[in-house]
């Protein structure tokens, strides 16, 4: 093989740890390197000092929204046309109770896991195709697992799982989607994690050399997913086949809020309860803002849309009921903090729905990458963001129910919307931590709606029409609100046509991969220049 045709792998986070020994190994039988690494190349330990010096070295700091212009400008300044691999590695993480991680540190820890690699994806997916090549994103064990005591960390690798399984199928035939999860690693994470060796012994585990090499051998396999290890293998499994079970034996392992716990109501309070829904104005929001109205919650609204949020309001009052609406972009991390602080102003909080999700459809590498950002920020970010400020500023009621809706997308691939897949997916595995770190504190319920007959839905379905099959928003409220009556907590598939996608889903994957393929894939491309569907347009006030 001449030297214009070696191979060249990307690595991001390949200055320290697994991705510094998997660059050596790579290093050693003469693969062509690109390390991409935060440090300036003088501060760099010795032995990744002298790597970086025999290939090239790409400095970029990916906890930045603008790291990927900075790898793709260095690629482009070397004349790097084509990736046989583009192994992304870099993480980091947040060890400590949900509450304490400061809206700063959870964006910059989102933008590190998640949104710089599918950032990366779409900027390098030339490159890859150029070659025929493989993207690897390295995920870990813990993705299929609760996580209260690094709960970010856990829920963006199950996004990231999460987008490669929507991915998969929309760049078949063009280069390959790889995810590799490894367990626990004697690293340089733990420490930056904050992590007291008092606490979790990680000098004990398997040396990052020994994770390496196992990687290597993944990446070089044939396998599109890949555990490490046989023991870690179990793991997984039991997160993704028996989630009830684990979650039932962490929530009685105690709490790991972080901060006080909810305040209690005044004993005798006669007060309504009060219920917090994003997203209130339309669609499944509204229609269960106008339920639980009507049963006798006062509802405090959130939207963007003021007049949208003004018809609501005034639905809910023609029925007996209270209303008030804060208008705010969730997309806006300054907007979530004026909430909260609104928000905690006011009497206990007894109930929290997000409900407020956008949605970008179309090939994800022909999308432009804002709209695909916007996704993750209003259905994955916003959530969390709103969720930490008010356990932070001590808002909610003695016995809170805190509800989110997910999608089937975290059951089966969504080709034409991976972005929205992985918000899900990360929303659905936050939620999951949240609860075994408020155990028997709050009631936590995750809400899986298949189809729904609104707006949102209509403007991003593949296809014009075929409505009357979807599930009418007031059906899906029902449910939500029958599960409040029973003070469900865990996981809800309303409609038993969802519920069996559900489970084929986890059961034949490839078959469901088959079947979305043409259901949403497949009529977005016949659609032409129409499949690329953007929602995110200004709310009517502003139009």
């Amino acid at each position: 093989m001449t030297p214009s045709r070696t191979p060249r792998v990307l690595i991001t986070g390949a200055t320290d740890g697994i991705g510094l020994a998997l660059a050596d190994l790579l290093d050693r039988r003469g693969e062509r390197l690109v390390i991409v690494g935060r440090r300036a190349l003088e501060t760099l330990s010795e032995e990744a000092r002298d790597l970086a010096k025999r290939h090239l070295y790409c400095r970029a700091d990916l906890s930045r929204e603008s790291a990927a212009d900075t790898v793709t400008e260095f690629l482009r300044t070397h004349e790097v046309g084509a990736l046989d691999r583009l192994v992304l590695n870099a993480a980091g993480g947040f060890h400590g109770g949900i509450a304490e991680e400061s809206p700063d540190a959870l964006r910059a820890l989102v933008e590190l896991n998640l949104a710089s690699p599918i950032a990366l994806t779409h900027a390098l997916s030339p490159l890859l195709t150029a070659a025929g090549g493989r993207v690897v994103f390295v995920s870990s064990v813990v993705s299929s697992l609760p996580s209260p005591s690094y709960a970010v960390y856990s829920a963006t690798k199950a996004a990231l799982e999460g987008f490669a399984r929507s991915l998969r199928t929309e760049v078949r035939g063009s280069f390959e989607v790889q995810v590799v999860r490894p367990g626990a690693t004697r690293s340089g994470l733990h420490r930056k994690m904050g992590i007291e060796r008092s606490t979790i012994d990680w000098t004990r585990f398997p040396a990052a050399e020994v994770t390496a090499r196992r990687l290597l051998r993944a990446i070089d396999g044939p396998a599109r997913d890949r555990t490490l290890g046989a023991v870690n293998t179990l793991i997984h499994l039991a997160g993704r086949l028996a989630p009830g079970l684990i979650e039932h034996f962490m929530r009685r392992s105690g709490s790991s809020l972080g901060t006080t716990p909810p305040a209690p109501a005044h004993p005798g309070d006669p007060r309504k309860p009060r219920c917090v829904i994003t997203g209130a104005a339309d669609g499944i929001g509204r229609a269960l803002a106008i339920a639980l109205a009507r049963e006798g919650c006062t509802i405090v609204g959130i939207d963007r849309d003021a007049s949208r949020a003004a018809r609501t309001q005034a639905e809910i009052e023609a029925v007996g009921g209270e209303a008030s609406f804060l208008e705010a972009d969730l997309a806006r991390a300054s907007e979530i903090e004026s909430v909260g602080e609104a928000l905690a102003a006011g009497p206990p909080i007894d109930i929290v729905v997000h409900s407020a999700g956008i949605s970008a459809v179309g090939r994800f590498v022909s999308l432009p990458l804002a709209a695909q950002r916007a996704v993750l920020d209003i259905n994955f970010i916003a959530p969390l963001h709103l969720t930490t400020t008010l356990l932070r500023r001590n808002a909610l009621s003695s016995a809170p129910h805190l509800v989110s809706l997910a999608s089937l997308s975290c059951f089966t691939s969504y080709p034409g919307a991976a972005v929205y897949a992985a918000s899900k997916d990360g929303l659905a595995s936050w939620t999951r931590s949240l609860s075994a770190a408020l155990g028997s504190a709050a009631r936590v319920l995750t809400i899986h709606p298949g189809p729904v007959r609104t707006r949102h839905a209509e403007r991003y379905s593949p296809t014009e029409g075929g409505a009357d099959r979807r599930m009418p928003p007031e059906a899906v409220a029902e449910a939500i609100a029958h599960a409040l009556r029973r003070r469900r907590r865990g996981t809800r598939i309303p409609g038993a046509t969802n519920r069996a996608v559900a489970i084929l889903g986890r059961l034949a994957p490839g078959l469901m991969e088959g079947i979305m393929k043409r259901v949403i894939l497949d009529r977005l491309d016949e659609g032409g220049e129409t499949s690329i569907r953007l929602d995110r347009a200004p709310p009517e006030s502003q139009r």
